[in-house]
């Protein structure tokens, strides 16, 4: 399952790595590991980071297209 899309240039999964992985890695201890990535609505084999960069507008204050890191494609937001 792809959580973040593909870029519609290039076809890069834009899904990064699991979100409990990266605080697995960070505490070496399950437990907190557990406790951070719920904050972020993950569990150790659902929620990974994206990798597509969000392009923000002070003016509009709020996120208004999403730009791919392999390519420099860049889209609007949905």
């Amino acid at each position: 399952m792809n959580e973040h899309g593909y870029c519609p240039r290039c076809k890069m999964s834009l899904d990064g790595d699991l979100i409990w992985d990266t605080f697995m890695e960070r505490y070496g201890d399950e437990a907190k590991a557990d406790e951070t990535a719920s904050h972020y609505g993950a569990t150790r084999n659902q929620g990974r980071w994206g990798k597509a960069i969000s392009l923000y507008s002070l003016d509009e204050d709020r996120t208004i297209a999403r730009k791919c890191p392999e390519c420099g494609h860049e889209w609007e937001r949905e």
